[in-house]
C-alpha cells in the first residue's frame, strides 16, 4: 500500500516503538494517507486493510496504553528534516496554537476556547475543543521554492479552566459514566499557560540543534518574558513588537562611588509609533517575503525593552508600506547582529506554520479523533501532523532522485508553478495504489472473511 521509498522514511522511527507497535505505526500511517473520509482511528485502520487480519482494538490500544513517546517521534522527525538545512545556515523554528474543534462532552480535556475564526471585533465566539501549542521546524524543500515549508515536531496540549456546562449545551445529558470520566479527567489536568508550554518546546529544540543558531519566530502572543528571559544560549526570538511599546536606552556605566542601586535602564524613547511618525529619511529595502520580491521603507535601531526582557537590548525594525495601503508595523530580534532584511524574512517564514495548521484540518482530519482516553488525546490528533511531515520529506526525496513534480492540471489554476500539499498527498496514494496486490495466501485465517482492500477504502469514505 505504501511505496519502498515511504517505507524507508517509516524505518527510520524503530527507536521509538517495540516491534508489535511499529508494525501497527506503519499500517497507522497507510491508513491515514489512504483513508479518504474522516480520520478516526476506526476509519484509518479500515483504510489500512488490516481489518480482518489485525483485531481493531490494537489500533486503539495503540494510543491509549502502548508504551512510547511522542517527542522520541519529533526527534527521529528533526534529524530527517534537519539533513534539508545547509549547516552553515541556522535554524528557524516556528511556534503557534491551533483550536481543533470538538463535539461532544465525554471529549477528554476538551475545554471552551476562543475561536479566532468566527469571532469578530465586536463578538468574541468561544468554542469546545483543543488547543495545540506546536513547534515546527522551517525546511527549505525544493517544492516550496522561497517559501519553504513548516516540519511539526512537538505538540503540547493547552486544558482551559471552562469545560462548559448546561448553559452551552442543554439538551445533551450532564451524566453517565463516560461524561464523569472526562470531566474528572479535566479537574485533575494541570493548568499550565501557553507560554509555558512553548518554553518547554523550546528547551527541547535547543538542546537538539546542539551548538547550531536557533530563531525562534512567534506572533506577540508568544513574545513574553516567560520565553524571552533565561532562555538557552543558542535560542533567539524574532517577532512582532507593539506599535506603543515602551523602549528605553541601556542603562549607563556606573559612576566611581555612586552610591544606590546600579540602574537598570537609561533614558525613555519615543515608542515604535512616534519614531514613525517623526521619521522623514527611510531606508528602501527589498526584500524576499512570502515567495515575492518587495520594496518596503524601513528604519532600525537597538533599543532595552525593559517590561519583557530587562537584561539586555534588542534591534528592533520598523517598516512602513511605500504604497500606504498598510499599517506601520514594527518587528524585533534579541540578536544585535542581525540586519532588518534578516529579520523581515525570517519573521515572513512564520506564515508556512498557519499552512501547516490548513492543510492538515483540510486533508489528514486533525480534528477528527473523538477520543476519550486521556492518553490517546495526547497522541492521535499529532499523528496528523507527523504523516504531514512524512508526506512532505517523500516528496522532496522523489524530486531529488529524479522525478519531476507533477500535478493534476486545473484550468482555473493559469499560473500554477509548485505543487500543492494535496498534489503531493495523491502522488504517494497514486504510487501506493499501483503496488497493491491480492493478500498472501499464507495469511493466518480468521472468524471474518477478508475484506478487499477497495472496498475498505471506500467504506471510509
Amino acid at each position: 500500500m505504501l511505496p519502498d521509498t515511504f517505507v524507508v522514511l517509516l524505518t527510520a522511527f524503530h527507536s521509538c516503538f517495540t516491534a508489535p507497535s511499529q508494525s501497527n505505526f506503519q499500517l497507522l500511517m497507510a491508513g491515514w494517507v489512504h483513508c479518504l473520509g474522516r480520520r478516526t482511528i476506526t476509519a484509518v485502520a479500515l483504510a489500512s486493510g488490516a481489518v480482518g487480519t489485525r483485531h481493531v482494538s490494537a489500533f486503539h490500544r495503540f494510543f491509549s496504553r502502548a508504551q512510547w513517546d511522542l517527542d522520541a517521534v519529533g526527534r527521529v522527525l528533526f534529524a530527517l528534516a534537519v539533513a534539508w538545512i545547509p549547516t552553515d545556515q541556522p535554524l528557524y523554528v516556528l511556534i503557534d496554537d491551533t483550536l481543533a474543534r470538538k463535539s461532544g462532552k465525554c471529549i477528554a480535556l476538551g475545554s471552551m476556547h476562543h475561536d479566532p475564526l468566527l469571532s469578530t471585533a465586536r463578538k468574541p465566539f468561544f468554542h469546545f475543543g483543543h488547543v495545540w501549542v506546536v513547534l515546527a521546524l522551517w525546511v527549505p524543500l525544493p517544492m516550496g521554492g522561497s517559501r519553504g515549508f513548516a516540519l511539526p515536531l512537538l505538540f503540547r496540549l493547552y486544558v482551559g479552566a471552562k469545560r462548559g456546562g448546561k448553559a452551552d449545551a442543554p439538551s445533551r445529558p450532564g451524566s453517565g459514566k463516560r461524561h464523569q470520566a472526562a470531566a474528572s479527567v479535566a479537574q485533575d489536568a494541570p493548568r499550565r499557560t501557553k507560554l509555558e508550554l512553548a518554553r518547554d518546546l523550546i528547551a527541547l529544540v535547543a538542546q537538539w540543534a546542539g551548538e547550531r543558531g536557533v530563531f525562534v519566530v512567534c506572533d506577540s502572543a508568544y513574545a513574553a518574558s516567560a520565553t524571552l528571559e533565561d532562555r538557552p544560549a543558542n535560542i533567539h526570538i524574532i517577532s512582532r513588537l507593539r506599535m506603543d511599546a515602551a523602549l528605553w536606552t541601556s542603562p549607563p556605566p556606573r559612576r566611581p562611588r555612586q552610591k544606590g542601586r546600579p540602574r537598570r535602564k537609561g533614558r525613555r524613547l519615543p515608542n515604535p509609533q512616534a519614531i514613525a511618525a517623526q521619521c522623514r529619511k527611510w531606508r528602501s529595502l527589498p526584500v524576499t517575503i512570502y515567495g515575492r520580491e518587495v520594496t518596503t521603507w524601513s528604519l532600525s535601531f537597538t533599543a532595552l525593552w525593559y517590561k519583557a526582557l530587562p537584561t539586555h537590548p534588542v534591534r528592533v525594525v520598523v517598516v512602513r508600506d511605500p504604497a500606504g495601503k498598510r499599517k506601520d508595523e514594527a518587528f524585533f530580534c534579541t540578536d544585535l547582529t542581525t540586519t532588518p532584511t534578516f529579520i523581515l524574512e525570517g519573521f515572513a517564514r512564520r506564515w508556512t506554520i498557519e499552512v501547516t495548521f490548513h492543510d492538515s484540518k483540510q486533508f489528514l482530519g486533525f480534528e477528527n479523533p473523538q477520543s476519550q482516553a486521556k492518553q490517546a488525546v495526547l497522541r492521535t490528533a499529532p499523528m496528523a501532523f507527523v504523516v504531514y511531515g512524512l508526506v512532505l520529506l517523500w516528496y522532496a526525496n522523489q524530486i531529488q532522485h529524479g522525478a519531476a513534480p507533477t500535478w493534476v492540471l486545473r484550468p482555473w489554476y493559469r499560473r500554477k508553478s509548485a505543487p500543492s500539499f494535496f498534489d503531493m498527498l495523491t502522488a504517494l496514494r497514486q504510487t501506493g495504489w499501483q503496488r497493491i496486490s491480492q493478500p498472501s495466501r499464507h495469511a493466518r485465517a480468521t472468524q471474518n472473511s477478508h475484506v478487499a482492500w477497495t472496498q475498505a477504502l471506500l467504506a471510509t469514505a
